[in-house]
């Protein structure tokens, strides 16, 4: 294949994420963030999470990285091609140190990729961005080879999401050692200050990054869950920025002198994951309350009748304000791999109870639907129209709602019967989220790794598998369009709709707003 060079973005690049941010004249050299989901930890391996990523993107680097709007550019690799089908190769940027002065090389490349396909204690890890690689090489210190299995296309791409992290500092280090700032040693815009779970983190700016020197000398990382609080804090000055500014607030905001609002097309599904476990639940009984021998969510017409009982349209116009698009898949019309055919599943309440009734609940039956409620926009809310939806065709449907930090370790156990979570395809394509939630779960090759609901079809895995290797671009768009039809027919998870990103700042801030969600101070200048 032609060497793909990529150094004519890192201008751009480096103007993006170095330039900024610049602060308001009130603001002066520090700047206080607020983001509505708590990072669950400092260890950038522990959990793919937009919060923990927004955290580490602040102290770490990766090979590769993404602009706002979600083009590729280089990171820690200055470029890349392949020598075969199955071996790339990465020229790393040279002169990058780490924050405590020692030299970053290819060793702390191949460290990262083993430390990172397991971390201990991990609700869901980074394994599903490395499966592809068996083999690392580092024929000096600045070259880096990846071997992998089968030809592995989207290679660069995933390794935007694994931030590199130093041997020295690494080796035999716990999440507690990056939490407490031991191991937290990036090559990053900034450095780690502080870290106190559930409240806030705090970075210095490194004044010996390869980038542009960011203007901000401190940034306050502050989780603040609650809607109204963070609306609050950004109308009274106390915050610079805040993220997801809950729906119902957005007129007021727009109307507001002392805010701007900045907005952008997301790439973040928000879905349902049925369990597909066989026997009882306590989650699920038949319409008297009683256990169930049967898992009704096995079967595809139950499944079907769920999906029509929604009403998506209601979701993002009442309960969404109108900050979402309905969807019956994953990726908005006109990206890669969108499939044309697969629409918006009709809101039909006969249809739901006619597929009820041929699958044998012509009475229904009793579900409880577990919901985070202060992880996605309005979840809990969601969440609830759902259940009166779905006890409107006989369903009778209870909600429970958990913080994120509980509710992902149960889902991780899939100890639900039905969840609400949401997925990001920063990739741009739709085989991130097949790979990762919808592929039979393997903790072995790392396949599945968020595939809650335990749902497994060989043929929907071959089909994936055959679209993940396949170099061609248009060909490999063919294949992956096939297997979205054919997740829709099988209905693996049950999509709702799609966010649109938006961030409120002070007056006088410009926040270039990401579709992946994240929220750095890099990407924030004075307007």
């Amino acid at each position: 294949m032609e060497r793909r060079h990529f150094l004519a973005h890192t201008a751009s690049w480096l103007a993006a994420a170095g330039a900024g941010p610049a602060a308001a004249q009130s603001a002066g050299p520090r700047v206080t963030i607020a983001i509505g989901s708590p990072a669950t930890s400092m260890d950038p391996h522990f959990y793919n999470a937009t919060p923990n990523h927004t955290v580490a993107m602040h102290i770490f680097d990766r090979l590769t990285e993404r602009m706002p709007d979600g083009t590729l550019v280089p990171g820690l690799a200055t470029d890349w091609k392949l020598l075969s089908p199955t071996r790339w190769e990465f020229r790393l940027r040279p002169d990058v140190t780490w924050h405590d002065g020692k030299p970053f090389t290819a060793e702390d490349v191949a460290f990262t990729y083993t430390r990172a396909r397991n971390v201990p204690g991990s609700p869901g890890g980074f394994g599903g961005f490395l499966r592809a690689i068996t083999g690392v090489e580092t024929p000096d210190p600045l070259t880096l080879h990846l071997v992998t299995a089968a030809p592995a296309p989207n290679l660069p791409r995933e390794l935007a999401f694994v931030s590199i992290v130093s041997r020295h500092a690494g080796e035999g280090a716990t999440t507690a050692d990056y939490n407490s700032g031991k191991a937290a040693i990036g090559t990053g815009p900034y450095r780690f200050r502080r870290y106190v779970p559930g409240e806030s983190s705090e970075f210095l700016r490194n004044e010996s990054w390869w980038g542009e020197k960011p203007e901000f000398e401190a940034v306050t990382i502050r989780f603040v869950a609650n809607d109204a609080a963070r609306t609050a804090a950004i109308l009274a000055g106390d915050v610079d920025v805040v993220d997801t500014p809950p729906a119902m607030d957005l007129p007021r905001l727009r109307r507001e002198q002392r805010v701007s609002l900045h907005a952008i097309a997301g790439l973040r599904v928000i879905y349902l994951f049925p369990a597909f476990k066989e026997g009882e639940s306590p989650f699920i009984t038949d319409a008297a309350g009683k256990p169930l021998a049967a898992n009704p969510l096995r079967d595809r017409r139950v499944r079907q009748a769920l999906s029509v009982a929604i009403n998506r349209q209601a979701l993002a116009d009442r309960i969404m304000s109108g900050a979402a698009k309905p969807t019956g898949q994953w990726l908005p019309p006109g990206t890669y791999s969108h499939a044309p055919s697969v629409g918006v599943p009709t809101y039909d309440t006969a249809g739901a109870r006619q597929l009820l009734a041929e699958a044998g609940f012509p009475e229904g039956f009793r579900l409880t639907l577990h919901t985070p409620n202060d992880r996605y926009p309005n979840d809990a809310q969601v969440a609830q129209a759902v259940a009166q939806m779905w006890s409107r065709v006989g369903v009778q449907t209870a909600v429970e709602a958990l913080p994120f930090s509980s509710y992902v370790g149960r889902a991780n156990r899939r100890e639900f019967a039905m969840g609400l979570l949401g997925w990001g395809s920063p990739t741009v394509e739709a085989g991130y989220l097949m790979s990762n939630v919808m592929l039979t779960p393997n903790p072995a090759t790392g396949d599945g790794v968020f595939n809650y609901g335990g749902h497994s079809n060989p043929e929907l895995d071959t089909l994936i598998r055959q679209a993940l290797t396949e170099l061609d671009e248009a060909a490999r768009e063919r294949l992956l369009i096939q297997a979205v039809e054919k997740a829709s027919a099988e209905v693996p998870i049950i999509p709702l709709f799609i966010l649109e990103n938006t961030w409120a700042t002070r007056k006088g801030l410009v926040y270039d707003a990401r579709a992946d969600e994240r929220t750095l101070a890099t990407n924030l200048r004075k307007g």
